[in-house]
């Protein structure tokens, strides 16, 4: 695989488009005029990454036998590109000023946002074209769901951001905690409009629940190092049982991305998450939020620090479960398309 994954790069960087090489070069310069600001090296980070994704799916798409011509770095790169330029522009524009930061790291943001749908763009055309399955439903598009999914992503890697750095001034912390909720609550308007639209895909079964993983983790993180490991909980026993359902729920996670890489690519219409998946994602809803307005709200922390611990525990049990049932729903189907 890994090797794999080399000749991938190395066919990319042979075929690389005027697009990317542009996106390469803004990258560059942002790190260049950029990167040794903290603040700014989340955001190039992760933009970095989202290019390098896109660079890989270039490549495998060539290697699997595509032209290059018609692969999706040509045919969607023109309005990511045109807005990654308009904010690069305008962030070589207002950084010369100090009281400009607030409208600096928003155009930062911008930049991540559109990266990030490239990225997924990208990689998602890229693995359709290995196997017709994975967009079925939408005739080889992203479709309106899918985008919807990948936007709540996009919004959810920027949350921890605001959060630990309070980036956005004062006001970070509401901003955050509004633009969480709002990556949650589409949570369910994508399943709806996958049904509606009847754009229900193979790969929009997978990212619902990364797109979970995304906004949780993440997340979590920034309130690790917002609350300096405390949660705001004063009993230390208390403290280290609320690690130890992170590490249930990780290495629960870690089973399913595994799983994932192995098995999934076999079924052939995929399998959607299971009513014990779905309780789960409730509560880990209810612990985000919790967790936003401890950090927004002092006067309130002691009892929603309690809300918090009560909720990441049934969530550690579900994660459990969650294994449980979904072994017994995936065997016979893996049996069924072997």
């Amino acid at each position: 695989m890994p090797r794999k994954v080399l000749r991938w790069f190395a066919l990319a960087l042979r075929q690389i488009s005027p697009a990317e090489m542009c996106l390469c070069a803004i990258n560059i310069s942002a790190l260049i005029l950029f990167g040794y600001e903290p603040r700014f090296l989340y955001p190039w980070a992760i933009i970095a990454l989202c290019d390098l994704l896109a660079l890989g799916a270039h490549g495998a798409w060539l290697y699997g036998g595509g032209d290059c011509v018609f692969g999706p770095w040509h045919n969607g790169a023109i309005l990511p590109l045109f807005i990654r330029c308009i904010a690069f522009l305008l962030l070589l524009t207002t950084n010369v000023r100090p009281e400009n930061a607030v409208l600096n790291i928003c155009f930062w943001y911008v930049v991540v946002i559109a990266s990030i749908c490239y990225a997924f763009y990208c990689i998602l055309l890229t693995m359709h074209e290995y196997n017709h399955t994975w967009l079925d439903g939408t005739r080889g598009h992203v479709g309106v769901p899918n985008w919807i999914s990948i936007s709540r992503m996009a919004l959810s890697i920027l949350v921890p951001h605001v959060f630990a750095t309070q980036s956005l001034g004062p006001d970070s912390n509401t901003i955050a905690t509004i633009t969480l909720a709002v990556a949650i609550s589409t949570d369910a308007i994508d399943g709806f409009c996958a049904r509606r639209l009847n754009q229900i895909t193979k790969i929009g079964k997978v990212l619902d629940p990364l797109g979970d993983k995304i906004i949780f983790y993440p997340t979590a993180v920034a309130f690790i190092v917002a609350t300096n490991g405390t949660f705001y909980l004063n009993a230390p026993t208390l403290q280290v049982a609320f690690f130890v359902a992170m590490a249930i729920m990780l290495a629960r996670d870690i089973c399913f991305i595994l799983w994932f890489a192995l098995f999934y690519s076999k079924l052939k219409n995929g399998i959607g998450a299971s009513i014990v998946d779905k309780v789960r994602m409730v509560f880990m809803c209810i612990w985000l939020g919790a967790c936003a307005l401890m950090l927004t709200f002092t006067d309130f922390r002691a009892t929603l620090s309690l809300v918090s611990f009560v909720c990441i525990a049934i969530v550690a049990i579900l994660s459990i479960a969650s294994i449980v049932v979904d072994l017994r729903r995936v065997q016979p189907l893996i049996r069924d398309n072997s």
